[in-house]
């Protein structure tokens, strides 16, 4: 008999099996993200002895193929933090990076082969950080390149170098915000980069700034949940809120190990010095100016510029031609910090005779150390050249211009000096033409200095020997008989109701302004009537001119187009002089004159449109030179390009 009825028989349930299956799968993941949240630990010295020995005891072994641009800075902020990496969260870049990073990728051209992409870096960081750093030298060697990046960001940003992408493509770093860095007295230092609406409303700040109670700084990422208790908070520990929105919002960098580890808290163990942000809003004013002049802090540098130096200096280069000793510098690529190349032994032999490198025993070597790198700096700021410390085709013509010319570029400039008095007085302006640089000379010491933009080949700059007759705010500008007929009678014609809205107007024979119609423009256009536009933020002049008397209508003024003075070479006037501190310029003038004269009030007078003048009682001369040669008041002997040509000597001539 059979006890199998199949007709009876019970099927097993699956639940069982699925219940342990998922335990099992479970338990597995558990195990798996555990594991992703432990967080390596790096010790605090790892990369200590990588960067000694490339910042300090050698530095010819630096492995990247990046030059370190900024070596002095450099090598002082890791002094100052130990040599500790700063820019990383153990083993991954950490927030402050990556915010570094976005800032200096919106400042970018997009040209890897640009000078400013090569000195952020860009390319170098593009090709790296792709994955987390593999070992602690390569960790060590991206800190020092981000924090060399910076440096250069800070610099370029005081002369307004930089000329971001549009802001479609970068929202939070509109044109006005790209600039977040500022010059106190110890250093730069990333400033609060705030913008309108949202921006302002979500606690967006540098990523390099913070400060706890006791006045220590610290590098510190910004605060990003727009909490007003993080914001303000000031302990010695720094908390990193790590966000999965941050790396997936247009961080071009760390997206593939940036949200490997947890979020964490460890003790800030050394201060990240770098000094904070100084408000330039007077105490009490309500006031805080917007024209990026800054407040005026007095250089007090000595002068120089005697003739008797450039005799000195004439028998200098004479001898130096006799000797023979110079050649020119043979064709070859461009050479900087690193580079290896036979003419690098040349440059140095060149440097050499003039002064720019101090040979220490034998320095045959064909490498471009350290050493190299700072003659060239020197020899760039002597010609006022962007001391890079990359020898380039700049850099290599003016290397290349020899002692017998520069012999007759000093001459000439002996016999334009003599002809000025010999004493220029107690209080004096002088303007370098060639040097694009006017200086503001108490009893023989610089008391302010700033760039200038000068008059273009077609329309020089004249040399003028004069004096500050009256400071005018908020300016009118009556435009130059040749200008109204070649420029802007032209675009009053085609768009009168535009040209209005800038102030510009028609004035009578009695003085009233006249709306631009098409009879009041034939008018002017025939010599009866004016053209003149009426002071503001619209006008041409800007907010402040100096008056100086003289039969070329030439005077000193502001300029709505402050982005020139971030240029190398800055002659684009019709001959006036186009000042980047106006405002600090009229301060000093008028410190002097009756009346309570400070910053505050100058910058009352330079909102609006009314117009108010000033007659100095002092008498401030003025010098219009036009210098391309002159010993500065540390010894240094400095060269010019001859931008008008008049110096005869097609060699020191470049367009």
């Amino acid at each position: 008999m059979s006890y199998f009825i199949p007709e009876r028989r019970k099927h097993k349930s699956p639940l069982p099996l699925i219940f342990l299956g998922s335990l099992c799968v479970f338990a597995l993941y558990y195990a798996f993200t555990a594991n992703q949240k432990t967080v390596p630990v790096l010790p605090e010295n790892a990369v200590r002895p990588h960067l000694v020995n490339w910042l300090e005891d050698n530095p010819d072994a630096w492995p990247a193929q990046d030059p370190i641009f900024n070596p002095v800075a450099v090598r002082r902020i890791y002094r100052r933090t130990d040599y500790r990496l700063l820019w990383f969260d153990n083993y991954s870049l950490s927030d402050t990076a990556n915010d570094l990073l976005k800032q200096l990728t919106a400042s970018s051209s997009g040209n890897p082969s640009s000078m400013v992409d090569y000195r952020y870096h860009l390319g170098y960081f593009d090709r790296t950080l792709r994955d987390s750093p593999q070992r602690l030298q390569m960790a060590a060697v991206l800190d020092v390149l981000l924090t060399d990046a910076f440096i250069s960001y800070a610099q370029d940003t005081q002369l307004d170098k930089l000329n971001p992408k549009s802001p479609k493509h970068h929202p939070r770093l509109r044109r006005k915000d790209i600039t977040p860095v500022n010059l106190t007295e110890g250093g730069f230092q990333m400033a609060s980069a705030r913008g309108d609406g949202d921006d302002a409303a979500s606690g967006f700040e540098s990523p390099l700034y913070a400060a706890n109670d006791s006045g220590r700084q610290y590098f510190r990422g910004y605060n990003r949940s727009g909490q007003s208790a993080q914001s303000t908070d000031r302990s010695r520990y720094y908390t990193q809120q790590r966000s999965q929105q941050a790396y997936t919002n247009g961080s071009r960098y760390g997206t593939s190990h940036a949200s490997r580890y947890s979020t964490r808290s460890y003790p800030q163990a050394y201060p990240r010095v770098m000094p904070r942000f100084r408000s330039l809003q007077d105490e009490g004013s309500g006031l805080t100016p917007s024209h990026g002049e800054g407040l005026y802090t007095e250089e007090n540098t000595p002068f120089g510029s005697d003739a008797q130096a450039l005799r000195e200096q004439l028998a200098r280069y004479r001898d130096m031609a006799a000797r023979g000793q110079w050649r020119p510098l043979p064709p070859g690529p461009a050479m900087t910090l690193g580079a290896k190349h036979a003419n690098v032994v040349h440059l140095r032999n060149m440097l050499t005779v003039y002064g720019d490198y101090y040979s220490y025993g034998n320095d045959n070597s064909n490498k471009f150390d350290q050493r190299l790198h700072e003659a060239v700096v020197r020899f760039q700021a002597r010609h006022g050249l962007r001391p890079d410390g990359i020898v380039g085709q700049q850099t290599r013509q003016r290397l290349n211009i020899s002692p017998t010319a520069r012999a007759h570029i000093i001459e000439t400039n002996i016999r334009r000096r003599e002809k000025l008095p010999a004493n220029l007085g107690d209080r004096f302006i002088q303007v370098n033409i060639p040097g694009y640089n006017l200086s503001y000379v108490e009893n023989d010491r610089i008391k302010l200095s700033m760039n200038v933009v000068v008059g273009k080949k077609v329309h020089q700059t004249p040399e003028i020997n004069t004096r500050v007759a009256r400071v005018v705010f908020n300016p009118t500008w009556t435009v130059p008989r040749s200008i109204l007929v070649n420029e802007i009678l032209p675009k009053a014609r085609a768009n009168p109701h535009g040209m209005e809205n800038m102030g510009y107007r028609v004035v009578n024979g009695s003085g009233d302004y006249l709306p631009l119609t098409s009879q009041n423009l034939k008018s002017a256009a025939a010599g009866g009537f004016l053209m003149r536009q009426k002071g503001g933020e619209q006008n041409i002049l800007g907010r402040v001119k100096f008056e100086i008397p003289n039969a070329d209508d030439i005077y000193l003024h502001d300029t709505r187009a402050k982005s020139l003075f971030g240029l190398t070479d800055r002659d684009y006037s019709h001959g006036c002089v186009r000042l980047a501190k106006p405002r600090q310029l009229a301060e000093v003038l008028l410190r002097d004159e009756p009346g309570d004269w400070n910053r505050y009030r100058i910058e009352q007078l330079t909102t609006g449109d009314d117009t108010t003048e000033v007659r100095m009682s002092q008498n401030v001369k003025v010098y219009l030179t036009y210098w391309t040669a002159w010993v500065d008041g540390q010894g240094r002997m400095n060269f010019r390009p001859d931008i008008y040509g008049k110096d005869g000597l097609a060699v020191n001539q470049f367009d």
